[in-house]
């Protein structure tokens, strides 16, 4: 995360804290945490299928992301997330293929990286009912990232450029057992449409310390993450994309409800 990302972080923390103060019977929530992702699945622009694991031998992706949530008399919740991920890596492909303008001979040296910023803004109400709380909305993904291959053979390239903005429906449950300060927050994201779908869930255990003066309810968490992206004749720049990719891993968080 580059020093602009990090500011914004921390300024949008800062603000939530005033602004919890400052208006009575807003709730709000913030956290920071450590996300590992690990790839699965393949890539297809305007071509063949890739492998991400055999063919590219992408790495697992380790990255900070953080969220803030406000809620508000009678409007709906409204929550930001923000999601950094980087995949990449050097491996050979197992057959001749073609990616975009480029084609790939068997046995070429290839690095390959999918670089992709994850912003979802959520809009929901809390169902009243004790101890489980459901949660029902909608939510707005943005994918704002490039896919780049290359290969170390030949020396052809291939950029690919997404800003992709997904509708979803959200869905979440936070489960809180009486006297007792651990909660269990399941929550997931998804649309199917036209062949294409996209899944986005997570679950995280939560322990919650006695809330302290004009700082609030402190926490701290982890949890598991599972997002499966696939993608059917997806049009970028004239040419069709094409992927079914899992990314699935492990997280810890921390934050502070109001």
């Amino acid at each position: 995360m580059n020093n602009l990302k990090k500011l914004s972080l921390s300024v949008l923390l800062t603000g939530i804290a005033y602004t919890s103060f400052a208006i009575p019977g807003v709730d709000l929530k913030a956290g920071i945490g450590y996300q590992m992702l690990s790839p699965s699945g393949y890539v297809n622009y305007d071509g063949d299928n890739i492998d991400v694991e055999n063919d590219l031998n992408w790495d697992d992706s380790k990255s900070v992301f953080g969220y803030a949530e406000i809620g508000l008399p009678v409007l709906p919740n409204i929550r930001v997330e923000y999601l950094p991920t980087l995949y990449e890596g050097t491996g050979n492909v197992n057959k001749s293929v073609k990616f975009g303008n480029i084609s790939l001979n068997y046995k070429d040296r290839v690095y390959s990286k999918f670089d992709v910023n994850q912003i979802d803004v959520v809009a929901y109400y809390g169902i009243p009912i004790p101890i489980v709380n459901p949660k029902l909305g909608l939510a707005v993904k943005v994918l704002d990232g490039n896919v780049y291959v290359k290969s170390l053979t030949t020396q052809q390239d291939e950029n690919v450029d997404l800003t992709l903005p997904i509708p979803l429906v959200y869905i979440g449950f936070d489960i809180n057992p009486p006297m007792i300060p651990v909660s269990l927050y399941i929550d997931g994201k998804g649309i199917a449409y036209n062949g294409s779908s996209l899944i986005d869930a997570k679950a995280t255990l939560k322990y919650e310390f006695v809330g302290l003066p004009l700082i609030g309810n402190l926490y701290i968490g982890g949890g598991y993450r599972y997002q499966r992206f696939k993608l059917d004749d997806v049009d970028i720049d004239g040419k069709k994309l094409n992927a079914d990719l899992k990314f699935k891993g492990p997280f810890v968080e921390a934050g502070v409800q109001f």
